[in-house]
């Protein structure tokens, strides 16, 4: 399998060449085009019910569709494109597993393991839940953001804005804490959740918040 991204800057596009046997796990709803000899079929994954795979303040859990290309013959095309505006990036897993935000994933090689949870990472109770994913296995992955994404190599310990985590080598052990913030009045201050990491390993982030994106766009509508 290879892979090519096209527009890097604003919006991305993969290309992915695939043979025969050979095989893409893709975020359902990512297909543009393809060409050539190919199959699709739909996969459907889902975690653990919340009773049986978390406890109070852990992260939550949900159901993910999945669409699985199969090479029949040589020289055949994928196109895939996120949903949101914003880069792609190739990312080969080798000896870490990849863990991974679900609205980060896009693809990845046919020869991996894609499963839920992370259920040792602590959110507090009153904040919305975080769907992470697991990659394990050798093979590329797809991860898709909103703007930039950009990697750091953690040496010792780094902190990330929780909102522009897309994804984390296992390597590295990780802690949420919220920010302390001081000098600021109360009314102007802003619940901010920090996933702190240690060790050795990679991380990406994205430069922009879905939430604060969506709170931009939301703005510019008109009410009917």
């Amino acid at each position: 399998m290879k892979v090519k991204i096209l527009d890097e800057r604003e919006s991305s596009t993969a290309r992915i060449l695939l043979n025969k046997d050979e095989r893409l796990i893709a975020q359902a709803g990512s297909l543009v085009a393809m060409r050539g000899n190919v199959t699709m079929n739909t996969i459907f994954r889902r975690s653990l019910p919340k009773s049986q795979s978390q406890t109070a303040g852990t992260m939550g859990t949900e159901s993910l569709f999945l669409t699985e290309f199969r090479g029949l013959g040589d020289k055949n095309e994928v196109w895939l494109a996120p949903s949101m505006i914003g880069n792609i990036i190739i990312h080969q897993v080798t000896d870490y597993k990849l863990v991974m935000v679900a609205s980060a994933y896009l693809a990845c090689s046919g020869t991996m393991d894609l499963f839920f949870g992370v259920p040792d990472l602590k959110l507090p109770a009153n904040y919305p839940y975080l769907t992470l994913l697991s990659l394990a296995g050798k093979g590329q992955v797809l991860l898709n953001g909103l703007g930039a994404i950009y990697p750091i190599d953690v040496q010792e310990n780094y902190w990330v804005n929780l909102d522009n985590l897309v994804a984390f080598d296992n390597s590295l052990k990780y802690e949420v804490m919220p920010l302390k913030t001081k000098g600021l009045q109360p009314w102007w201050r802003k619940g901010q959740l920090f996933i702190k990491f240690t060790g050795e390993g990679r991380l990406y982030c994205q430069t922009h918040q879905a939430k604060d994106w969506g709170h931009l766009i939301a703005m510019e509508l008109k009410s009917k």
